[in-house]
């Protein structure tokens, strides 16, 4: 290193003597500096064009992606739209099928009610008769009983008596049979 330093003050000594020996050396070294700074400026500028160059191919590489995702996109959006509409299908069909139930529900409910409303009808229809046979019994027995008690002009009261015995034989044969006396149901 030392020596390096003392070639160094020694040239610039040779400089200061006007020898033209340092003349060429300082023009040899100004030369070679000019060269050094061409080359690094080409050397530059073919890499900025390579980069630049490079640049353009990932920039269209990247352009041809991003047109390829947007194509994707779009089709994946499509296919979400047709599965909402699919979705949306399937729930009105639930939808529905749960209304069809409902409905289906109701008209069991409705046939079932006047099946109900039958029974208790004839229910009501049994009580009534047999009420009806038996205020009809308790009063052709009231009816008799008076016609027995009472004399009517020297008749003697069997003939009556008689005739009510027998309608009221024939109202509790009915009402053991469950049917009405004079043959309305």
């Amino acid at each position: 290193m030392d020596t390096v330093v003392a070639e160094l003050v020694s040239f610039f000594e040779a400089l200061k003597s006007g020898s033209l020996f340092g003349y060429l050396i300082l023009l040899a070294i100004v030369l070679i500096g000019l060269a050094l700074i061409i080359v690094t400026l080409a050397y530059q500028r073919i890499v900025i064009k390579r980069f630049q160059t490079a640049s353009k191919a990932a920039q269209e590489n990247f352009e041809t992606i991003a047109a390829d995702l947007r194509k994707r996109a779009l089709e994946v959006k499509k296919q979400d739209e047709g599965l909402r509409k699919r979705d949306l299908e399937v729930t009105e069909r639930d939808e529905l099928k749960g209304f069809v139930k409902d409905a289906n529900a109701e008209l069991r409910y409705e046939v079932q009610r006047p099946q109900q409303q039958r029974q208790v009808l004839k229910g009501s229809q049994r009580a009534l008769k047999e009420s009806v046979s038996h205020i009809i019994t308790v009063g052709l027995k009231d009816i008799q009983n008076r016609m027995v008690q009472t004399d009517f002009k020297g008749m003697t009261s069997v003939v009556p008596v008689v005739s009510l015995r027998s309608e009221v034989l024939m109202v509790e044969s009915c009402r053991s049979r469950k049917s009405h006396p004079l043959g309305v149901s």
